[in-house]
């Protein structure tokens, strides 16, 4: 959306002006894959709004699931004292616990603490420290998934420029998905590359296992000390719907 700030919830796209677009992808022969899964989430929530109904399938099916935690997500309130942002820091922490739990999702979450945003100010030093700390997780992974490079928001463009070169070197699948181009892409001329997508398509057990999930995190959609949410309910609607997009390695 030229003219816009991507990662403002609110002067983006809706989400039901993607409907015909989701709704005419195919459908994977086998979802969710079979594990060891590593996921890459650049802040606290990313893995619940972009894949909290595969993940839940596969805890279900007892996969191995492994979260590299990226940053702990405390510039999500830029107005907050650096005390204030330390707790925030706690509580974006526990509201992932509480969503994991709500969400039926078992996984094995690793904090990696890199400065939220910090891909924007010295995106090299910040993309070497993640490769780092992501090769160990991929040891025996079956995939991975991450944010697709091109989603707008620094931390999540180099969390996907950081997976593609972590599986290539250990030769594991990558599968992306994406958070914030569902807000500033075009459904008429989308940059998302959709001739490689696929939809997963889930029941009504999910989705509410999925909705319960993201309703933990408090901080990020409730409106709090005469501030309007971090991510309003107009923007959640993407990560509502009853599928989830996920592009296959290209």
């Amino acid at each position: 959306m030229t003219g816009h700030d991507p990662i403002d919830p609110v002067a983006g796209r809706m989400a039901a002006e993607w409907d015909g677009l989701v709704d005419g992808l195919s459908t994977p022969a086998v979802w969710p894959p079979v594990g060891p899964i590593v996921l890459v989430a650049p802040h606290p929530d990313d893995e619940l709004l972009a894949t909290g109904a595969t993940l839940a399938a596969a805890s279900d099916a007892g996969t191995e699931i492994r979260v590299a935690a990226a940053t702990d997500g405390e510039m999500s309130h830029p107005h907050l004292s650096d005390g204030e942002r330390r707790h925030l820091v706690e509580r974006r922490l526990a509201e992932t616990d509480r969503a994991y739990e709500a969400a039926g999702v078992t996984a094995t979450r690793t904090r990696f603490s890199l400065p939220d945003f910090g891909a924007a100010t010295d995106v090299d030093d910040w993309g070497e420290r993640l490769a780092e700390r992501l090769v160990p997780l991929v040891d025996g992974a079956a995939v991975i998934l991450a944010p697709w490079e091109g989603d707008g928001h620094p931390d999540h463009d180099a969390c996907g420029r950081v997976a593609i070169t972590v599986a290539v070197a250990a030769a594991v699948p990558l599968v992306s998905f994406p958070v914030w181009s569902w807000n500033w892409d075009r459904p008429d001329a989308p940059a998302i590359p959709f001739q490689r997508a696929v939809r997963f398509d889930f029941d009504g057990g999910l989705l509410a296992r999925k909705r319960a999930g993201i309703a933990a995190y408090v901080s990020q959609i409730q409106a709090e000390d005469g501030n309007r949410p971090v991510l309003p309910a107009d923007f959640l609607a993407h990560f509502t719907r009853p599928a989830e997009v996920f592009l296959l390695p290209g």
